[in-house]
Parts: C-alpha cells; structure tokens; sequence
C-alpha cells in the first residue's frame, strides 16, 4: 500500500525522534528568546489554554507554558511525543489532518511551529483550517519567511516537505482561511504569522 506524503512525514520523525530530542534544551530556549520579539502581540496568558500542533518533542510548547499558558501538545508521531514527554511535556499523539478531538472554539491560541512548511499544500490548508476550527480567535505560526537560504534549503529538500511550496504560497493560503494575517519577523529567516480565527 502506497503511503501519502504526510504518512511518510510522520514516518521519518518517527525515525528521528531521539536524536531530534538531543537539541530540545537549546530549541527550547531558542523559542524562549523567540518570545521576547513577540511576546507584546500575544493576549496576557493567565488563565488561558494553548493547543500546539505538531509538537515534536515539545520544545515550543514547553516555552509556551514558561509563558504561563496552560498548554496541550500534540503530534502524529508516537516517537516525537514519547521524547517530549520525558522532558515534562503535556502532549498525546494526534493527527490534525484528519480531525482532532476537541470541539469547536476549545482554546485561547492554537499554534505550530515549523509544521506548515513541512506539508503539501492541500494538507497545509487542512492545517490551517483545523486551528481556526479549535481557536477561540488568534492562531499563531511559527515558521519560515520567503527569504532563501542555502543551508535551510539544502535540509528541507533532504526532509522532503514542501518548504519550497511555503516560502511561495504560505502566507496567501493563510489568507485564504483566516480574516487577518499579521507577520512579525522573529529571526533571520523566521516569522510569526498571526492569524485571526474569527
């Protein structure tokens, strides 16, 4: 049985879920830093829930509760969330693609950091249309900008996502789904891209 893209993305982190969580202390506080560009665009966290999306082995979700949301993780591959939850990491394995178990509107801010480049483009839009579903109003993403870079490149082909169909179309498919887009430049080739839910 032929696999679909996503089902072989999902395989290979499964693949590479210990070494990935080698480098989870300096992501993590890579993402704590990240949060000191973009903290002043987020609501205040007390008392609020976070979903992230994709969560690896949790190193943005464990800057998000640093922050003082009260945040779930979840990802498809069973590997990546077994790592995370050696760290503290509150997160269960979960595909977004095909629907996750909360209802409507269940969380203050939905986020996923570096996931949508990772996706074709039809699975990208299921992405982002599943966060606008489960988000009470504000969707963060958290990943590339247009700007190319050899290195990058040179992995994310490797990786075999759709990073080059991101840098082209991302930011007009998030368009496409939530009623407002802001991007704010949070590293040389990152961004946040906050989107509203409403």
């Amino acid at each position: 049985m032929k696999l679909s893209h996503s089902e072989r993305h999902t395989r290979l982190f499964e693949r590479i879920a210990i070494p990935y969580g080698w480098f989870f202390i300096d992501q993590t506080r890579s993402y704590e830093a990240v949060f000191d560009i973009g903290r002043s665009a987020l609501p205040d966290p007390r008392g609020k829930t976070a979903l992230d999306l994709g969560c690896g082995t949790g190193a943005f979700t464990a800057a998000l509760k640093k922050e003082g949301w009260s945040v779930t993780g979840i990802d498809a591959a069973q590997g990546m969330v077994n790592q995370a939850r050696q760290r503290g990491v509150h997160c269960s394995v979960a595909d977004v693609l095909h629907g996750l178990p909360y209802e409507d509107h269940s969380f203050d801010l939905v986020s996923a950091a570096y996931v949508a480049h990772g996706l074709r483009r039809d699975d990208r839009l299921a992405l982002f249309r599943e966060a606008r579903r489960l988000s009470r109003g504000l969707v963060l993403f958290h990943d590339y900008t247009p700007d190319r870079h050899l290195l990058i490149s040179i992995i994310e082909y490797l990786e075999g996502g759709d990073y080059f169909g991101f840098i082209k179309t991302g930011l007009e498919d998030m368009q496409s789904v939530f009623s407002s887009v802001r991007q704010i430049r949070v590293g040389k080739q990152a961004a946040w891209y906050l989107c509203e839910a409403s």
